[in-house]
Formats: structure tokens, C-alpha cells, sequence
């Protein structure tokens, strides 16, 4: 996998950059706001994420990696495949995308070219319980420890709403807590609650 890469952008398109490192030019794709923060003849560092189909390889690139991650959230949506998910990103500041998921604003995100009123709720019902509390685009994020606590208090044999989990673990965030230990704490502070 393909995790970064860095070199000098030796040209643009509308949706992509070309960058040059150890003398092979990557064409990346990107969202309209880092094809402008990657300016041809600077250095640039784009977080990437690699696409792999039968007849084509494809690489995306942003200038963070919450950036990055928010782009991969999309892709987990039914309907939307890698160029609407880039026009999602192009349209709005990941900021303003989670504000309206968290709100379940419908008609922010059918003002974005491809987003009719049917993918806008689809994308708010997937992604809803996936945005923590803070509102903001890093609120995304999970380590992977904090994925795999989750998915044990959601499975069968705990029985907590993913809302529940999610939130129980956002709140042991500081405590630098290995999966396990996460598990722990949360089922704690969940069974004091109910």
C-alpha cells in the first residue's frame, strides 16, 4: 500500500497533480483545494489512497490525512464511488460536509454537482453514527484500537448501539488505552449508565 508520497509537482490538471519522486511522475487525483495548495514547480506531500480495478489503477491524493479518511468514509456509502466522493470534497470544507452530516442537512449537500436528494440521505444515514461528538472533520478518525473496541461492544454478545460504543470510547480517548483495555473501561462506564 501506498501510504504517501512526496515530491515535486511537475504538473496539474483540474482534478489531479503529477508528482515526480526518484524519477517516477505519479498522476494523483485530488480534490479541487489541493490541486490549488500543490502549485507546479513546489514540493508537495499528498496522503494517498490507492484504487484497484480490473482494467485501471487509480491514486488519490490529499494534503492530510483526516482529509484522507473522510474520502474513504464516503466510499463506504452505497452510490458513491471515488469521482463523487472527490466532487464531495472539491464542494465543501470537510468541516461544513460534517456539520451537515451531523445535522442532517439534506439540502447542503444536494448544492453538490451529482448529489441528488436520495444519495444526500443515504450518505447521512451511513456516515451519521460514524461522526463523534466534536463536529469537526477529525471526529472521523478512529485508531485501530478504537475500531476494534467498538466493534466488540456492538457485536452480539454486548449488545451496545454504535452510538453508545462510539461515544464511550471518544471519551476514554486520552488515556492511551490499548483495544482490550478500551473494551474494559467502556463496558464500565456503559453499565454504570444503564
Amino acid at each position: 500500500m501506498i501510504d504517501s508520497i512526496s515530491g515535486d509537482v511537475v504538473r496539474s490538471g483540474g482534478d489531479h497533480v503529477v508528482v515526480e519522486t526518484n524519477g517516477i511522475a505519479y498522476q494523483i487525483y485530488c480534490p479541487a483545494g489541493d490541486v490549488r495548495a500543490c502549485p507546479q514547480g513546489h514540493s508537495a506531500v499528498l496522503f494517498t489512497h490507492l484504487i484497484v480495478r480490473d482494467d485501471t489503477m487509480q491514486l488519490f491524493g490529499f494534503t492530510s490525512p483526516e482529509e484522507r479518511e473522510v474520502f474513504r468514509h464516503l466510499l463506504s456509502v452505497g452510490q458513491v464511488g471515488p469521482r463523487l466522493a472527490l466532487q464531495i470534497l472539491s464542494s465543501i470544507p470537510m468541516d461544513a460536509l460534517v456539520a451537515a452530516i451531523r445535522s442532517s442537512d439534506v439540502a447542503k449537500l444536494t448544492t453538490i454537482k451529482g448529489i441528488g436528494r436520495k444519495t444526500a440521505e443515504r450518505i447521512l444515514v451511513d456516515l451519521r453514527d460514524k461522526i463523534g461528538t466534536g463536529g469537526e472533520a477529525a471526529d472521523f478518525l478512529l485508531a485501530p484500537d478504537e475500531e476494534t473496541a467498538i466493534r466488540a461492544l456492538t457485536s452480539k454478545a454486548l449488545g451496545f448501539s454504535l452510538r453508545e460504543a462510539r461515544q464511550a470510547v471518544e471519551r476514554l480517548r486520552n488515556e492511551d488505552l490499548d483495544a482490550e483495555g478500551l473494551v474494559r473501561r467502556a463496558l464500565a462506564d456503559l453499565g454504570s449508565g444503564r
